[in-house]
Order: structure tokens, then sequence, then C-alpha cells
């Protein structure tokens, strides 16, 4: 429905505003006080340039719809209030890309703190990294949320480059990417690419190893056994180290996926690399371990792999490549496992190094 949230009054009544498929219209409908069905056709209560996303808010007795227009990569954000929750609404838009490097600002959420202070979530569409979070300030102006900095002075909010943290006292997040695989569950940054099939994958079969058991694919895009996560920071580089026997179709190793799915990895026949399901022979050797590594330049979108057999030495491949975030989301970096014929081979993964370079 291009985005769709509930809302519930102060006197218990509910709704929902919608945007329709490829957006325009923002939509309000009336609603069950259980969420549970739409009790009539819906009004629209307005109609701009790709207006999608709709986020509620009511503060003052000012109803809000906090929307954004004007397509991803190039659009703004914009905010509806009326004092009735059908309309009519005031419109006005409250950030743009403007004199800054920040494409496309907006499809967010305007949150507060207990404190009191207001900030503005959103996303910059970005190639190859995908879908980049950025945090602005938000202050109140007439009842108005004004988002960013006004920099060239036309009325309307820019992105900050940078700003006071919302809470300066506190330590700094940073995500968990590197993986001993030691513990009893899977760290939080790993997503599976297909619903995982328990039988085939175990922490706990070889302790201080993931441990996966193939199943049978044609390529890498269909192999169920893989696990990926987020590609951190502009340049990075990512290690992995694992144990397999070269048996018949094997194919097993580091993944970079996106719009393509790349990945350099031990076959029957030695290291290999993969893209688009063709399948390149990189050398022929027989090796039980061997590490892998991806070296990632999301500034030039140039990215090479390398292999060592030691742990010491690593093999550059001769071709940078380019790649291209997809699948609503960014590039991704991870590993996998699976067998193209013969039946299913047990793979071991020691260890996963994510370091982030800038």
């Amino acid at each position: 429905m291009g985005g769709s949230l509930p809302f519930w009054d102060d006197d218990g009544n509910a709704y929902l505003g919608r945007s329709r498929h490829r957006a325009g219209p923002i939509i309000v409908h009336k609603m069950s006080p259980d969420g549970r069905q739409l009790l009539d056709d819906g009004v629209t209560v307005y109609e701009g340039p790709v207006a999608e996303g709709t986020k509620w808010l009511k503060r003052h007795g000012w109803y809000y719809l906090i929307i954004p227009e004007g397509g991803v990569g190039h659009g703004w954000q914009t905010v509806l209030r009326s004092r009735s929750i059908y309309g009519p609404y005031e419109r006005k838009i409250v950030l743009e890309q403007g004199s800054t490097k920040i494409n496309g600002p907006h499809q967010g959420a305007l949150v507060n703190t207990p404190d009191g202070q207001w900030w503005f979530y959103h996303f910059q569409s970005t190639t190859p990294n995908g879908r980049v979070l950025h945090l602005q300030p938000v202050r109140w102006v007439d009842d108005w949320p004004l988002m960013g900095v006004d920099y060239d002075g036309n009325g309307i909010g820019e992105p900050v480059a940078v700003w006071t943290t919302p809470f300066p006292n506190t330590k700094p997040f940073l995500p968990a990417t590197s993986d001993d695989f030691e513990g009893s569950e899977l760290g939080l940054q790993w997503q599976w690419c297909h619903n995982p099939v328990d039988s085939h994958w175990s922490l706990a079969e070889y302790p201080g190893s993931l441990t996966l058991h193939t199943l049978s694919a044609d390529s890498l895009k269909a192999c169920r056994n893989m696990l990926t996560q987020k590609v951190m920071g502009y340049e990075s580089q990512a290690t992995l180290l694992l144990r397999a026997h070269q048996t018949e179709g094997l194919r097993a190793g580091l993944a970079f996926t996106g719009k393509q799915f790349r990945g350099i990895g031990l076959s029957e026949d030695g290291i290999y690399t993969e893209e688009g399901g063709h399948y390149t022979l990189v050398k022929r050797c027989k090796a039980n371990q061997i590490w892998l590594r991806v070296t990632i330049d999301n500034h030039t979108n140039r990215h090479r792999f390398s292999y060592s057999l030691d742990g010491h030495q690593f093999i550059d491949l001769s071709d940078f490549f380019p790649m291209c975030e997809g699948y609503w989301k960014g590039i991704r970096v991870g590993l996998y496992a699976y067998h193209t014929k013969g039946s299913s081979q047990t793979v071991h993964f020691d260890h996963f190094q994510y370091d982030i370079l800038r």
C-alpha cells in the first residue's frame, strides 16, 4: 500500500493512513479499535508527487501527517497538519537536500526523548551502500517541526553533517560485526537470506564453529544456507576462515551480495569465484582449510576478492568489480554453503573478521 500506519486518537477512535502502490494520494480510513479491520473505503485527504510512508502525530490539538514525497533518490520531507483528522490539511516542506550532498532526505520517523528533545530519523539512498541512516535535530516553530539547519535561507531545513548526540553521556553504540561463533546463538548482525533449515546448521555440533550442512542449489543466489550482514562504513574488509573436504559438487565460501550475487569459495577442484551463476576456477588445489577475503571500497565502488592458504599471505585476484544495491537493501557480506550434485556435505566456519577501515 505504499506505507501505512495506524493511529489511535484520544477519544479511542482508530484510523489508518496509507497511500497506494507507487504512491500519490494519502487516504485515511476509520479502523476498528482492535486494529483488525477497516470500517470504510477511506477518504483521500492529500495528493502529492509520490506521497507515501504516512506517519501520524497529534500535538497541541494538531493532527500531523509526516510523509516523504518526490521519490527515494531525489525527494524531500513534507509535513501536513490540520485541526481535523480528515482535513483540510496545510502543507509545509521541512527537509530537502538543498546545498548538501545528502540526496532524498526523507522516509523516516519523528521521535522525541524523555527530556523533551525532538529528532528525525531518515535515510539517504546511495550506491552501493543502499539506504544509509541519518539523524536530524528538530525544533518546533509556530507548531511546525523544522528539521536540520536552513543553510541556504529558503525556510526549509537541510541535513546536518555533524551534530550533538541526543544522549551525550552515553557510550556510542558499536554494532557487532566479527564473529568467532563461540556462543549458543547467532549474533544479531547475521540474517538468513532464505528461511533457515534448522536441521542443516548448528553452533553446538562443533563448538567454536558455525557448521553448515549443504543443501542442493544450482547457484549462489538460490543457496538456502547463506548468512549475510550489512556492510558498514565506506571502506572495509571481511575475512573468513572455513574448513571443508573437497567433495563432489561442493560450493562454500564468502558471499558478497546486492543486485548481484558474488562469491569466492572452495569447490571440489579448488578455489573458485562465482557471479550470476557463472563458475570460474581461480586456483586448482587441494586444501581443507582456506581464508577468503573481500576488500570493499564504496567511495569508488571498486571491490576485490583475495584468498590465502596459510592465513598470512593473501593473493589478490586481478580484477576489481563494481556492485549495485538491490532487493530493498544495500550490499551485504557473509558466508554460504551448498552443493550442485552429490549428497549433503559439512562445512565449518571458524572465524569471520570484519574490519571498518574508514
